[in-house]
């Protein structure tokens, strides 16, 4: 059997874990002694008498907020500040600064009504920093953040419809959904088990495997008109991992393996570059007789995002290595040359990369 001082111990807990709840309670509103005791049975405490409860809150009054706010009938209404209160739950510098950088981000992709959740911490830990003279509480006025390339506006998404892609994508289910190769043709049925799902940015895409021929495509969300669960078939989803998945290169328009780039670049990259490598092992040498230029060298993923990179910069670069990018690249290249110099678009029946 327990001694005296375990059961002081079980006792003061019970006091410890009633005031807690009753100070939470009260920070959502008002509540008078008998709502407060409702709340404790919710809580499967220890049965007490209002007269504990009322004695309590007098033990409490003046701290954490804690006050009375006037009558409900004839029973006095407690109450907790909530700016007083809220110093109970203080972040820490840090925390808040990092809090305050990741909604930076997060904005710089393009918000989404995912992270609606999370903004009131948000928004707690920027009052925060704004009401000290900290390091981190300076960063408000003195530091912000960009991305680092031209930001494409997040697509106008129906919440309800939203709500249920996520839905899908988390829960690996068989489904029926309608498809839009372009915003405006007519919709295609297909019928699919649902993987997983990614953000490119601020475009969410739904992974899904096709029924009809066990494919795995990406479907952004902004062209599924329609989706439900479905009970005719069953799901497939295999030996399918999300890791396996992206380390395959196949969220990034994967083209081929990594290779080892070598391109002549004028100061202008490099200054980008040193700063901001394109690769773990990337090396600049110098090349005699050209002193604002610089041989490149690194090991990079054979990805659209690489050749889009490169061609925003061609101007200032040339690419000499490997033989087989190289060719690909200048194909490339010629192929935009000649679309300037021509009326109508003309597209190749071959894709370069």
């Amino acid at each position: 059997m327990p001694g005296p001082t375990s059961h002081h111990r079980n006792d003061n807990k019970e006091v410890v874990l009633r005031c807690v709840y009753m100070l939470l309670a009260l920070y959502e509103r008002e509540r008078t002694v008998a709502e407060l005791l409702e709340v404790l049975a919710d809580r499967e405490l220890k049965a007490v008498s209002e007269r504990t409860i009322q004695r309590d809150l007098e033990t409490l009054d003046g701290h954490f907020g804690l006050h009375q706010a006037g009558k409900q009938g004839r029973a006095n209404l407690w109450a907790v500040d909530p700016v007083d209160f809220e110093r109970l739950l203080e972040l820490e510098d840090p925390v808040a600064l990092a809090l305050v950088v990741a909604e930076q981000q997060l904005d710089a992709l393009g918000p989404m009504h995912t992270f609606d959740a999370v903004k009131p911490l948000f928004e707690r830990a920027r009052q925060q920093l704004a009401h000290r003279d900290t390091p981190a509480s300076r960063w408000l006025d003195r530091v912000r953040v960009t991305s680092a390339g031209h930001r494409l506006l997040g697509p106008n998404l129906a919440t309800d419809l939203n709500d249920r892609l996520q839905d899908a994508a988390l829960k690996q289910v068989a489904v029926t959904l309608d498809y839009h190769r372009h915003q405006g043709d007519p919709a295609q049925t297909i019928e699919a088990t649902t993987l997983g799902m990614f953000y490119r940015g601020s475009v969410a895409y739904l992974i899904i495997r096709q029924r009809a021929d066990g494919r795995i495509r990406q479907l952004p969300f902004s062209r599924i008109s329609r989706i439900q669960e479905s009970v005719t078939f069953a799901a497939d989803v295999g030996d399918f991992n999300l890791d396996s998945y992206t380390k395959s290169g196949a969220l990034a328009f994967r083209f081929g393996e990594p290779f080892r780039l070598q391109a002549i670049i004028f100061n202008s990259v490099r200054r980008e570059i040193e700063d901001a490598p394109l690769g773990a092992d990337q090396t600049l040498s110098e090349i005699p007789g050209q002193p604002f230029n610089r041989l490149l060298e690194v090991t990079v993923p054979y990805t659209l995002n690489l050749i889009q990179w490169l061609l925003a910069r061609a101007p200032y670069l040339k690419v000499v290595g490997p033989d087989d990018f190289r060719e690909r690249f200048k194909q490339e290249l010629a192929q935009a040359l000649k679309n300037m110099e021509v009326d109508e678009l003309e597209v190749p029946t071959q894709r370069t990369f």
